[in-house]
């Protein structure tokens, strides 16, 4: 007996999944108008949109690492996210080392000073420490000095003449005085780092950390009740331990307190968001292999509200077929870790 010999290789993009959509509507695919399609494909992101309403969607939860700012309570969420999952005061260790650059005052972009920059005046140039004894660098943070689109690489050496690619963001839009953090997934154990500009890119920077030892101690939700009564929502302190998740339009805000007092700590938050925006016909949705048929129906139900001559029956019909393999669907949507209670019942055995 033959088989295919491969996994999850069929295409199915955003076409095929309408043609479909219209056969289970009594349609045939050529019979669709341009503003058919057009609406099938509107119909197809509103569905896609809500089905974060009826649960998390585990392929669509994001890490960010969010560098804070002295004095600053509100944290705007990326655009897409629906709800923090997870969410994480985090320090580092910060290893001291020598520095240099092709331009600019080096030692600048590692003083902890954020008032100075190391302002480099020719393109491509790069900024790079050296340590005496091989170091892991976790992570990597950059807070510019200037608002500019630039593309920038990190790299690593072990004798400071070789270098290779430790982490390439690709072209990245740089805002004055805001942090981009890049946690290193395969990092390296070596005394050589360095951030280098490529594309024409000339460096401008606050301050250029690695870290690494990270601490991470997780933050507790307050309610809207609970964060609107705090007596004194300026408080400062090192620690924030504590946020409201204010869920405005268009994008999310995170409200820290007690206020962050410092600048070279960070949050790290998992967040749930929306699958991604539909696009072209001949684009495929992000959803998994195991969710297609689930869209299938979901997708001929709708248009079969909107197309004319569907009779009723059969969307009743398709209406079943939806919501069937959506619940499958649905009900396959988790990580399958054991739960652990622990019940507090000292209060009763005293």
């Amino acid at each position: 007996m033959a088989y295919s010999g491969t996994v999850g290789t069929t295409v199915i993009n955003v076409q095929k999944l309408i043609d479909h959509g219209a056969r289970r509507a009594g349609k045939l695919a050529e019979e669709l108008t341009v503003e058919q399609v057009n609406s099938a494909r509107e119909s197809l992101y509103f569905l896609l949109s809500h089905t974060i309403n009826m649960g998390i969607n585990y392929w669509a939860i994001q890490k960010k690492v969010i560098g804070l700012i002295a004095n600053r309570s509100t944290y705007t969420l990326p655009i897409g996210a629906n709800d923090v999952l997870n969410a994480l005061y985090r320090k580092m260790n910060r290893p001291e080392g020598a520095y240099s650059s092709t331009s600019g005052i080096a030692i600048n972009a590692f003083d902890g000073n954020i008032a100075t920059s190391c302002t480099q005046t020719s393109a491509n140039g790069n900024i790079s420490i050296y340590y005496n004894s091989p170091v892991y660098v976790g992570s990597i943070g950059v807070l510019p000095a200037v608002s500019a689109s630039i593309t920038v690489v990190f790299e690593y050496s072990t004798d400071g003449i070789t270098w290779s690619t430790l982490y390439s963001p690709g072209q990245t839009t740089w805002v004055d005085g805001e942090w981009l953090w890049y946690d290193i997934s395969a990092g390296q154990n070596v005394q050589y780092y360095r951030m280098r500009a490529t594309n024409g890119g000339t460096l401008n920077v606050r301050e250029l950390f690695f870290g690494n030892n990270s601490t991470e101690i997780t933050m507790a939700r307050l309610n809207r009740d609970d964060y609107t009564n705090l007596p004194n929502k300026n408080f400062t302190a090192n620690q924030p331990f504590q946020y409201w998740l204010n869920k405005t339009v268009p994008q999310l805000e995170m409200n820290l307190w007690p206020v962050p007092s410092d600048t070279f700590i960070q949050m790290t938050i998992w967040y749930s968001r929306q699958i991604m925006d539909v696009g072209a016909l001949t684009d495929e949705i992000e959803m998994p292999q195991r969710w297609y048929l689930a869209v299938v129906n979901l997708l001929a139900h709708q248009m079969a509200m909107e197309l004319p001559g569907v009779e009723p029956s059969r969307i009743q019909y398709l209406e079943a077929q939806a919501k069937e393999s959506f619940m499958l669907a649905e009900q396959e949507e988790r990580d399958k870790s054991p739960i652990q209670l622990a019940p507090n019942i000292a209060v009763y055995t005293r």
